[in-house]
């Protein structure tokens, strides 16, 4: 496959500058790192992976990251939505591994498991885009559906950010606090691209304080190579077993919501509306990019719905710096110095971005539930689903282990819980009837 990149970044000119470009790409990789640099440590861990086996799975995670982001505006859904690893999958990755020794399973089966698993997954997902399930089925999503989706997703965003920012200790907590405040003072006072690049701005002064203040050191970057290929099934040649394959062939499917809400908060941030079509290609390439997440021993992936709030605080839409930054993500994937480089940015500093992307999307989604009236009826659909997707946010995470594997992926997660409530009661228990939707239609 190839992709004509000059095509796709178009004139630069029409920015401020080389300069401009830069930074606004640099602005796109920085505000998610917060959801990505931490993925490999977590789930490599959790699968028993040594050092380098983690090393190796950050590398594979930010190259498909930038290859997908570039598949889905080349051939998806066209907007301007990093692809990159779903908490859902790695949170049923944990899951997996975890209750591994309870089956008799290794960690390295589970690997392997894992590995088919996604391939499948990724296949079930691509027919159905082919067979235009979200053309059939968008109609379902309304704005107190894809509301609370986002709300609940803005504020799971907003606890690991949270988590983040205490993670390091005392001092990393006070200039994690000090890079938010930054941020957000730049994004309502700041001027020109000194306001659209709040972020960077306040990444790089916190990541210069830690190393000032000791609370950090540089990266060692003399012991890796230059460059470094992504591998065919890293972990091993892939296996195929039942309860892996049913849990995280279901958990996909349940996600298919997210695709939906994520591009839905894109038109949400830009006020442009997109075709149906335009969903169905991409939940088709979110399908092709996890085949190649099976294929390289990665994790799944899912359109980020926390780009529309990058977008909402900076303004800034334009799509080559977005080309751009994919293309970084592909260097650090290929570059093991350049990853190792952006990778060492203290968890509390990036987490800091986390809170202002998770704030920006619980409002989106906030002012997507309020866009019609809301009586008695609507306020029951709304606040159960909160609570019920909230609820199981707060939830120990050993409770799952009470739980069979094929359901614990989905059901411990709050985002799924919630939309499911919502569509099941505004589609089902608390159904309108039929001829007061028509009277609401011709009022």
């Amino acid at each position: 496959m190839q992709i004509d990149i000059v095509s796709l970044m178009g004139r630069q000119d029409t920015l401020q500058g080389k300069s401009g470009l830069w930074l606004y790409a640099l602005q796109w990789v920085v505000f998610h790192l917060g959801v990505i640099i931490s993925v490999p440590v977590i789930a490599g861990s959790a699968l028993g992976m040594s050092a380098w086996e983690i090393a190796r799975l950050s590398q594979i995670t930010f190259f498909l990251t930038g290859l997908a982001s570039l598949i889905q505006v080349k051939f998806g859904h066209g907007v301007l939505l990093v692809e990159g690893p779903a908490a859902p999958w790695w949170a049923a990755y944990i899951l997996l591994a975890s209750m591994a020794a309870g089956t008799g399973k290794s960690l390295v089966q589970v690997r392997t498991n894992i590995e088919g698993a996604m391939i499948v997954v990724g296949v079930i997902l691509a027919i159905m885009a082919w067979a235009r399930l979200i053309t059939r089925w968008r109609s379902l999503f309304t704005p107190r559906i894809t509301g609370v989706l986002l709300t609940v997703l803005g504020l799971q965003i907003g606890g690991v950010g949270v988590k983040g920012i205490i993670s390091g200790g005392i001092k990393l907590f006070g200039i994690g606090l000090l890079v938010l405040i930054m941020v957000v003072y730049l994004t309502l006072n700041g001027r020109g691209m000194l306001k659209q690049g709040a972020i960077v701005v306040g990444v790089a002064f916190g990541w210069v304080l830690s190393l000032v203040t000791g609370s950090s050191s540089f990266p060692r970057i003399k012991d890796v190579g230059l460059i470094s290929l992504p591998s065919l099934f890293p972990w091993g040649r892939p296996t195929f077993d039942f309860g892996t394959l049913f849990s995280l062939s279901l958990l996909g499917i349940l996600l298919i919501p997210n695709v939906i809400g994520s591009i839905s908060a894109w038109e949400a941030a830009t006020g442009d509306r997109l075709s149906a079509n335009k969903y169905d290609r991409g939940l088709a390439a979110s399908g092709v990019v996890n085949i190649m997440s099976g294929l390289g021993g990665g994790v799944g992936t899912i359109p980020f719905a926390i780009s529309a709030g990058l977008i909402s605080v900076t303004g800034n839409a334009s799509s080559p710096p977005f080309i751009l930054a994919c293309l970084m993500f592909i260097a650090m994937g290929l570059f093991p110095p350049l990853g190792r480089l952006i990778g060492s940015i203290p968890q509390p500093v990036v987490a800091a971005v986390l809170l202002v992307s998770g704030s920006s999307l619980a409002v989106i989604g906030l002012k997507d539930m309020l866009r019609e009236e809301i009586a008695i009826r609507e306020s029951y659909i709304i606040g159960l689903s909160l609570l019920l997707g909230i609820g199981v946010m707060l939830l120990p995470s050993s409770y799952w282990a009470k739980v069979p594997a094929w359901a614990a992926g989905a059901l411990s997660n709050g985002v799924i819980v919630g939309t499911l409530t919502s569509i099941l009661l505004e589609h089902v228990i608390l159904r309108r009837k039929r001829q007061h939707q028509l009277t609401q239609k011709k009022g």
